[in-house]
């Protein structure tokens, strides 16, 4: 996968903990993070705060996919972007939770956010995850079709919307079955796959 990414999209993959990635990496995933994602959580009703930010992406429990330019000799070069995930427990289910994909702009739009989530995928399978979850917000109309549509992930039974505690909350939470012997147990009806998977797994 490492070497399609080369070949295909011109990127090299490097994998690292918060605490391996030099300050050049953290101010960059950060600098990205408040670019892409500024105004859409401020219209979103989150707020952003700098120092809040900053302290999530160091976390010692984060961990990151940078992708920088194939041939980038210059260490300090700017990279084409990042994915920040966790890996967690959500009830009695093993997660890999993804917290950040942000691609600089002239890396949109030609598959290689799709790329990266499979890259993924195959990590947390690799790691016997059973489920894969993330957080859309509602604003992000081209993220929720992205992830809806094209990745098929459904809408998680945790999501304020699912929930009936807050149906007019900004944001929905996603999430994906890797288990097999829970997808193959399951009962797949409509729309509603995330809920009833997630029961599978509980009983």
């Amino acid at each position: 996968m490492v070497k399609a990414a080369q070949a295909k999209f011109g990127v090299d993959v490097m994998h690292a903990a918060s605490a391996s990635l030099s300050e050049a990496d953290h101010d960059f995933c950060f600098a990205l993070l408040k670019r892409n994602m500024e105004s859409l959580r401020l219209d979103a009703g989150w707020g952003f705060n700098d120092s809040g930010e900053r302290a999530t992406l160091r976390d010692e429990e984060s961990h990151f996919l940078i992708l920088r330019p194939s041939g980038q000799e210059d260490a300090a070069a700017s990279p084409a972007g990042f994915c920040m995930y966790r890996w967690i427990l959500e009830g009695e289910c093993t997660v890999l939770y993804v917290y950040e994909l942000q691609l600089t702009a002239e890396y949109r739009g030609k598959g290689l956010g799709k790329f990266v989530m499979q890259l993924l995928e195959l990590l947390a399978n690799k790691h016997k995850m059973q489920f894969m979850m993330l957080t859309v917000f509602k604003n992000n109309d081209g993220a929720m079709r992205f992830y809806l549509d094209r990745l098929k992930y459904s809408v998680d039974e945790t999501s304020p919307s699912r929930c009936a505690v807050d149906d007019e909350s900004s944001y929905e939470i996603l999430s994906k079955c890797l288990d097999k012997e829970l997808l193959k147990g399951a009962v797949q009806g409509a729309d509603d796959l995330g809920p009833r998977l997630r029961n599978v797994a509980l009983n």
